[in-house]
């Protein structure tokens, strides 16, 4: 009997869903539900297990050092689908595929949890559902891709596994492109407060972790006082982190330091909390950083006024 361009499965709670397949795929191979295939292209591998498991790679923007990349230890039902370019098509780029499954797996409700990057072009996915989860891995290579999926049953997360704990620093700043520091200095003066020589350490001992960041340490101040003189205080605040981050060991070349002065509140000045709230130090990732990723689509701007290094 030839076999049907779709598939159609019904599951107990779940709504109908397709499974496409093509005349040329290998015998019992299928697309996984929900992440169809791209155009041009044939499934020449496909294998399936249950139980099973997989190590999928989590949120790292560029894990150079195979060491540091987290992993979520995945148990469930297993998929591994090999798809390579049908003879004579012709081929996508890395970015392509990239973005067809992005957009692919965003429309379908999934969250990316790991982006590719240079280096490392591989790209996780994961969806909550409901009784379990749903955890996607993408080797793009510009003539065959390799999806693999596991799905879980249940309701226990599973287990992250990593060396060393992300420091939140670290992670505020990949997610959001900057991160206010809890520091204070002196009244009127650049002097730091004693307390703020542990989050000093901890912004060094962050930056030894990841030297692929390059920073841009801003000074603000709320918008009392003379104009020339806030700016002058801003700036000369952020120096001192910078020098003190730069006698920790850290490579001058990875910081710059600007006063922006009361530019760029992000409180009301008319209230002592709102001005308290402006008077602040941001460490913010440069757009020369390996690290730096375009604003996001839901508007957040690393740089809202664009006062970009």
């Amino acid at each position: 009997m030839p076999r049907l361009p779709f598939l159609l499965v019904l599951a107990a709670g779940v709504s109908p869903f397709l499974l496409q397949a093509d005349p040329g795929d290998v015998d019992g191979a299928h697309d996984y539900a929900g992440i169809a295939r791209m155009p041009g292209f044939l499934i020449t591998d496909y294998d399936e297990d249950n139980p099973s498991q997989f190590d999928f790679p989590v949120a790292r923007p560029i894990p150079t050092d195979m060491a540091r990349v987290d992993t979520i230890h995945v148990k469930g039902h297993r998929y591994v689908i090999r798809y390579e370019l049908k003879p004579g098509a012709v081929p996508y780029s890395l970015l392509q595929i990239q973005q067809f499954y992005e957009k692919l797996t965003a429309d379908a409700g999934f969250t990316a949890e790991k982006t590719g990057a240079v280096g490392d072009v591989t790209e996780t996915f994961h969806q909550k559902k409901t009784g379990g989860e749903v955890w996607v891995y993408l080797v793009p290579a510009m003539g065959a891709n390799v999806l693999t999926v596991v799905e879980t049953r249940g309701t226990t997360p599973p287990a992250v596994s990593s060396q060393i704990a992300e420091d939140p620093f670290y992670t505020a700043l990949i997610k959001n492109g900057r991160v206010t520091l809890p520091v204070a200095f002196q009244p009127n003066k650049l002097d730091l407060d004693r307390d703020a020589q542990p989050v000093i350490d901890r912004v060094i001992k962050m930056l030894q972790r990841h030297p692929e960041l390059l920073l841009r340490i801003e000074g603000h101040t709320d918008n009392a006082g003379n104009v020339t003189e806030n700016q002058r205080l801003s700036s000369g605040r952020a120096r001192a982190v910078q020098v003190l981050l730069i006698a920790g060991g850290i490579d001058k070349d990875h910081l710059q330091a600007v006063g922006l002065g009361g530019l760029e509140p992000v409180a009301d000045n008319g209230t002592a909390e709102g001005r308290e709230k402006n008077r602040r130090i941001e460490l913010v990732v440069r757009k020369d950083s390996p690290s730096f990723h375009a604003p996001a689509p839901n508007g957040t701007n690393y740089y809202p006024n664009a006062s970009a290094p």
